[in-house]
């Protein structure tokens, strides 16, 4: 009889710590999906101010690219 609750009890408690386990597994797979997507945005974030830049950067060449050939900046500025 002994024995048979021993073996019950053990069983228990394997479940439990089966269970425990697949529950952290479970938390810790959602912490790193979190992290991976925070990670994505701020990729895309830093990657659309770097296309601004740029951008504002090709309009500011663009514009001294002009104004390298004009015979008058001043006017040009007005």
């Amino acid at each position: 009889h002994s024995a048979q609750t021993a073996v019950q009890e053990t069983g228990r408690i394997f479940t439990e710590l089966i269970k425990s386990t697949e529950k952290r597994w479970s938390e810790a797979t959602k912490l790193i999906r979190a992290q991976e997507k925070a990670a994505v945005n701020r990729a895309e974030e830093v990657m659309k101010n770097l296309e601004r830049e740029i951008a504002d950067q090709k309009k500011r060449d663009d514009e001294t690219e002009v104004l390298s050939h004009t015979e008058d900046p001043i006017q040009y500025l007005q």
